[in-house]
């Protein structure tokens, strides 16, 4: 990144003398080799300056939205803040595992519990390789990102524009007619996107005749309807983008989740099949920050089918095996049921230790529906579930709660799961008068 990078204009060497300043303080702060910095609450541009600054020290950066329910790896590392704020080390104890690792970064518990992810230099290297061969980026780009860099997709986009020498545009999504209005200006050229931002950027008001060269989608899938508005808005078709903060983006293309980017090969389904995609790695993933084992063969949990020209195409999601107090829960005897519902947009289960008794375990469905269901309709439902499946408490909501890139928020699920809980609690205490007496 030393050579022609920029963020918003301003070539990245010109901060140098600040790089040196920030390393010097992490280096204060207990900071040295193969240590982690905890980078939270920064602008892009600051967040940049850390990451370089981490590295100058031979350290690992940990990029993440907040600083909250650390791992207990991490809870003592040195802490960059916003203004470039240091919190120095609690302990000089260097991080083991991480010889080979660029940056760290939160998976997005969309799946199950969070975990702390290891980006090999590798990995990050065959990333960004990727995205300029298929984006086709040079020094004369300027690349908006209005995604969140502290996601693994917008953090992949960022670096390999940066390492491409392109000037990084960070226009924040809360400012999309900005962005809108750089694109059809022609003041951006490449633009990453995820579907919920290119849906209001379809929104916006045109402001010029130009366009940009390559509008990427990345995590999550693409409906044909927005497809068809982005094109008829911007003159540009939307390409795709499919990866995992574990890997990277691994797929790039202009249908279903793309083609394998060069050093990705596809293990399974074969040309023509459909089935769990499996990959074959030339940059190992490295795992888990605590217990992960570095593999070059990896199983992404996703079922898609492969065209025989190589591309895939997203079918759906490898059901997550539950167990519910020792015992395998079928989802597909829960919730087509309850999708199948009027009104209903979204199902997702989950299993949490009761509060007061945490040895015993429920089953939640957090059911999505755009007007809420009346609950002897879904009392019905359970009751009539097949004798041996567990009854699943029932919390209804408008939206399921959502991060920034649009994959369920699972700490805010489980927040809206206990509220309800209190609050039933609440209704059905003695001598309340909606107890139902």
């Amino acid at each position: 990144m030393s050579g022609e990078a920029r963020v918003d204009g301003r070539a990245l060497v010109a901060c140098s003398t600040l790089i040196e300043t920030v390393r010097d303080d992490l280096r204060s702060g207990g900071v040295g080799p193969d240590s982690v910095v905890i980078l939270t609450d920064l602008s892009v541009s600051d967040l940049l300056i850390g990451m370089v600054a981490t590295w100058l020290l031979d350290a690992v950066p940990f990029v993440t939205p907040h600083g909250g329910k650390l791992p207990s790896t991490l809870r003592d590392k040195c802490q960059l803040r916003g203004g470039l704020e240091i919190s120095p080390a609690g302990s000089r104890g260097v991080v083991p595992g991480l010889e080979r690792t660029a940056v760290l970064m939160p998976t997005s518990g969309s799946t199950g519990v969070p975990k702390v992810a290891r980006r090999g230099v590798s990995s990050v290297r065959a990333e960004a390789n990727g995205y300029r061969e298929y984006l086709r980026l040079t020094f004369e780009d300027r690349v908006a990102v209005p995604v969140p860099v502290t996601h693994s997709y917008g953090m992949g986009v960022t670096i390999s524009a940066l390492l491409a020498g392109c000037d990084v545009d960070t226009t924040p999504p809360t400012r999309l007619p900005t962005v809108a209005g750089r694109m059809d200006s022609g003041a951006v050229s490449v633009v990453a996107l995820t579907a919920p931002i290119a849906r209001l950027l379809v929104e916006a008001k045109r402001d010029g005749d130009k366009t940009v060269r390559a509008a990427l989608v990345g995590a999550g899938s693409v409906p044909d309807e927005l497809d068809r508005a982005f094109l008829e808005r911007f003159r540009r078709p939307l390409d795709r983008g499919y990866g995992s903060t574990e890997t990277g983006g691994t797929f790039l293309g202009a249908r279903g989740i793309g083609r394998p980017i060069a050093g990705v090969g596809v293990r399974s389904p074969a040309p023509g099949g459909r089935g769990e995609l499996v990959l074959k790695l030339a940059a190992p993933v490295e795992g888990a920050l605590e217990g992960g084992v570095p593999v070059d063969v990896w199983h992404t949990g996703d079922i898609v089918e492969r065209d025989t020209d190589g591309t895939c195409r997203f079918v759906d999601r490898i059901q997550e095996a539950l167990r519910v107090n020792g015992r395998y829960v079928d989802q597909d005897e829960i919730v087509p049921g309850l999708r199948a519902m009027a009104r209903v947009t979204d199902v997702h289960l989950v299993v949490l230790n009761r509060e007061k008794t945490p040895e015993a375990q429920d089953i939640h469905a957090v059911v999505e529906a755009g007007k809420k269901i009346d609950e002897s309709v879904l009392r019905k439902y359970i009751s009539a579930l097949r004798p041996g499946v567990p009854r699943p408490r029932i919390t209804q909501c408008s939206r399921i709660p959502r991060n920034a890139v649009g994959k369920i928020d699972r700490e805010a699920l489980i927040g809206l799961i206990r509220e309800e809980e209190s609050s039933k609690t609440a209704r059905e205490a003695p001598g309340n008068r909606n107890s139902g007496r």
